[in-house]
């Protein structure tokens, strides 16, 4: 058990990230001190041990703190997390009502889309988790309807980081082709291929979890075998929909 002066130091640390917090120009010690009624001396000992955490991050001339990225990156981790928990509960629901097919949840991360969790059709019921499964850009659903949606900045990003005459000319031969499916991904609301996938004859289609701010968070896609009847077909994407819009309204309901 903590003694008391350890449960003392935690109570200080929380009232100076408080103090700080929300402080857009930073706090000075004094200031800190201030706020919180601690010493100016035990503030300024206490906020060199946050700054070694990367709690605070101090500005200079003239010395002051503001919060560091431990904080935005906790409060990152936990929604991160608390998405994979729930899209884990939705694909395995969707598998259930689509035994031949496999789904997905994907994420974008700066200009690399990963696949996070997959629900196949050889192992019902059973989420894989993966870290580092990097999708291509122009062959595959979630990763176009990330483009797609994207503003100019990120849009640009994308392009740079892969560009089209490299890696998307085999599939899109012109950059208007793509261009114009692109706009019918936005105009239908969700994305399935129509050119030759690499990996075999398979109908994939994405759907898009989107932010309140209309942004896309993450996307729920699936694939089944292309020669499926085209009422199965129809069915995968109502149910990448309808999952995308599910978990969509967990995340935000959550936030409120």
């Amino acid at each position: 058990m903590p003694n008391d002066d350890s449960i003392q130091s935690i109570q200080k640390a929380i009232r100076i990230l408080y103090a700080v917090a929300g402080v857009e120009d930073g706090c000075s010690v004094s200031q800190i001190s201030l706020k919180t009624g601690i010493k100016s001396h035990t503030v300024y000992k206490m906020t060199r041990t946050l700054e070694r955490e990367h709690l605070l991050t101090r500005i200079k001339s003239p010395l002051r703190f503001v919060l560091g990225s431990t904080i935005r990156e906790l409060g990152v981790l936990d929604e991160e997390r608390h998405l994979l928990s729930y899209a884990s509960r939705v694909l395995i629901r969707l598998q259930s009502r689509m035994m031949t097919a496999s789904f997905m949840l994907l994420e974008l991360k700066d200009t690399t889309t990963y696949q996070r969790l997959c629900v196949t059709g050889n192992r019902p019921g059973v989420v894989i988790q993966r870290r580092e499964y990097v999708v291509p850009l122009y062959e595959k659903a979630s990763s176009l309807l990330f483009l797609a949606y994207a503003d100019p900045d990120l849009s640009e990003r994308l392009y740079k980081a892969h560009p089209f005459d490299i890696e998307g000319r085999p599939y899109w031969q012109t950059r208007d082709r793509l261009e114009l499916f692109l706009e019918k991904v936005r105009r239908l609301g969700y994305c399935h291929l129509n050119i030759p996938d690499p990996d075999g004859p398979y109908f994939r289609v994405a759907a898009p979890i989107l932010s309140p701010g209309n942004d896309v968070t993450a996307t729920v896609a699936g694939v089944t075998l292309n020669n499926a009847p085209k009422a199965e077909k129809g069915l995968l994407i109502k149910l990448c929909s309808e999952g995308a819009k599910e978990v969509g309204k967990h995340l935000l309901e959550a936030r409120s």
